[in-house]
C-alpha cells in the first residue's frame, strides 16, 4: 500500500472504473468491505451504484460502506477506504 500511495500518479473517483477489465489481487480486510462474490478471474466493472454512503460495484460483487479513494499506477488500482480497509485490482 505504501508504494502505491507514495508514488501514485493520480487519484480519481470510483465511477472512473466503469468499463475497466480488472482482476482481484488482494485486500486488507475489515468489517466495512464485502468481497464474498468477487470473481477470482478477470471481470469487467459494469456498474457503480451509490446508496447513501454505501458504494456497490457490479450489483453486489463488491460492497463498500463509503466511497473509496481510487489510485491507479502502472496497471494496479488501489481502492483505499477511510476505515483503513484496502482493495487492490490489476488492470487487464
Amino acid at each position: 500500500m505504501a508504494t502505491v500511495e507514495a508514488h501514485h500518479v493520480f487519484s480519481t473517483s470510483v465511477e472512473q472504473l466503469l468499463g475497466r477489465r480488472v482482476c482481484y489481487q488482494k485486500h486488507k480486510p475489515g468489517r466495512y468491505l464485502s468481497l464474498e462474490r468477487v470473481p477470482r478471474g478477470v471481470f469487467q466493472i459494469d456498474s457503480v451504484n451509490q446508496f447513501g454512503s454505501r458504494v456497490v460495484l457490479n450489483d453486489g460483487v463488491v460492497v463498500m460502506e463509503n466511497a473509496p479513494t481510487v489510485i491507479e499506477r502502472r496497471g494496479r488500482i488501489a481502492l483505499l477506504l477511510s476505515t483503513g480497509e484496502e482493495l487492490y485490482f490489476t488492470v487487464e
